[in-house]
């Protein structure tokens, strides 16, 4: 019986109306045109002068019984076909549910009297997230070159150079797009030539037609994906200065920081963790807040209160940076300096001489970039990558005839990449950047660099420490 004549039948019997999607009826009518062909061995029957065979010799018994057998290359299907079905009477679902598992099929009730057979269905779903296209990349380079060369002129003409090159380059790329990693996904969910989809990067809207089992994953998945991509998290990001005089000339003590922590009950791990009495260390470390969760910025507090025992502290920056779940947080704190890149003078006859002057431009600064993941528990781990470069001392470059000068800056520039693990009331610590900043005053009469006549020289040196503290307070 096919599914057609059961309907048929239900309406006569229970006056239920049974609707058959027009999916469900294509692979009906695709099992009914499906005719299983077969293939006759043995001798075919010579025909008579009009060139017609007999039927009779055609359905010889010597080979019915091997015309019936069907050939091993051809497919026989039984299509949408019910086998045996008892029923009571008591539930109709119960019916309903026997026929849809033997035609591999759905049903649904449409109202009290319909019920429809289906096998594929269209939802839509709401991506809670704006699509985000991500390209970041931090690199951390050094490297030398050297080259040599020499050459001499006899009657036999020699020459020899060479050159010796050293470099190291550590690379961190991050190119992701959101929508197209949810395709890629969704793709791999669908029933294979019957599941189809389209993502609107317009609107976030999912739209999926495929059967219920998948539509039950892909709605799964969506709900992960909007949980998850939409926690949020506050990276609050602290740059701090330590200036010292000259009597500090090894800069920051840590291990005096460390012990001044333990006596508020804060405890610094990483590199700070058992140093010995008289090191003097610096780089990624992770300071764990003296009361817990319920006070997450009391770390950070700690670590002030203990870097003003060593020197002058101050706050040159203290910024609230939010942010959703696997986005980049970026920010610059830079200067612009502008210098004479080129500058000519050209003569020219009965005309006099012209100038021209061709600027240039460097930034210099603190250019720092945070991408947090928040894991299940809560857990933040943190990726961030910053350059921090000095303001640039400029040299001037004058040719010999003086026609021409350029200025050259001068910056140094270092680069740090991590990926740390942080949890609630932790805060990330780096260190170990440090300048020598030298004054000198002159006083005196007529040249102040001669004592001989009272000239007097006074000089004053400086280390600034430069400490970025990164706490991250999860919002929900």
């Amino acid at each position: 019986m096919s599914l057609l004549e059961l309907g048929q039948r239900l309406t006569r019997t229970c006056g239920i109306r049974v609707v058959i999607t027009p999916d469900v009826a294509q692979m009906q009518s695709a099992s009914v045109s499906n005719v299983a062909t077969q293939q006759m061995s043995g001798t075919l029957p010579i025909p008579d002068d009009n060139g017609r065979v007999a039927l009779s010799r055609i359905s010889d018994p010597t080979t019915s019984s091997q015309a019936q057998q069907p050939s091993q290359n051809m497919s026989v299907s039984s299509g949408l076909h019910l086998g045996a079905i008892k029923w009571n009477g008591d539930r109709i679902a119960e019916l309903m549910d026997n026929i849809a598992v033997q035609l591999g099929v759905s049903w649904r009730s449409d109202g009290p009297n319909q019920v429809v057979f289906y096998y594929t269905e269209t939802k839509t779903y709401q991506l809670a997230m704006l699509n985000t296209k991500t390209e970041s990349t931090a690199s951390v380079i050094s490297g030398t070159s050297s080259s040599m060369g020499a050459s001499g002129g006899s009657s036999v003409a020699g020459a020899a150079s060479g050159d010796a090159s050293s470099s190291q380059k550590t690379t961190t790329d991050l190119n992701s797009e959101l929508y197209e990693d949810i395709r890629k996904t969704v793709e791999t969910m669908l029933t294979p030539q019957k599941g189809r989809f389209w993502l609107s990067a317009a609107s976030g809207a999912l739209t999926v037609t495929d059967t219920p089992q998948v539509q039950a994953r892909v709605a799964r998945f969506v709900d992960y994906q909007n949980e998850v991509l939409n926690r949020q998290v506050q990276l609050n990001v602290q740059l701090l200065s330590v200036t010292q005089s000259k009597t500090n000339q090894m800069g920051l003590d840590w291990s005096l920081v460390y012990r001044s922590l333990n006596n508020v009950g804060a405890t610094m791990t990483g590199n700070f963790s058992g140093a010995a009495d008289n090191a003097m260390s610096g780089g990624v470390s992770i300071l764990n807040s003296a009361t817990g969760n319920a006070a997450k910025f009391s770390g950070s507090s700690a670590l002030f209160k203990a870097l003003s025992e060593q020197g002058t502290v101050r706050v040159d920056m203290s910024q609230a940076a939010p942010t959703t779940n696997l986005s980049p947080a970026p920010f610059q704190l830079s200067d612009q300096t502008v210098y004479i890149a080129r500058a000519s003078t050209t003569a020219t006859t009965n005309a006099g001489s012209t100038s021209s002057l061709e600027p240039g431009m460097i930034t210099t600064g603190l250019n720092v970039t945070m991408l947090p993941f928040i894991k299940e528990n809560g857990d933040v781990q943190l990726q961030f990558s910053f350059n921090l470069s000095d303001p640039p001392t400029i040299t001037s470059f004058t040719t010999r005839d003086g026609n021409s000068r350029m200025d050259m800056p001068h910056t140094k520039l270092r680069s740090l990449t991590r990926k740390v693990n942080l949890r609630a009331g932790q805060s990330l610590v780096l260190t170990g950047f440090e300048q020598v900043n030298t004054t000198t005053n002159k006083s005196g009469m007529f040249t102040p660099d001669n004592f001989l006549f009272g000239g007097g020289r006074s000089g004053d040196n400086t280390r600034t420490s430069l400490v970025i503290v990164i706490t991250p307070v999860v919002l929900r």
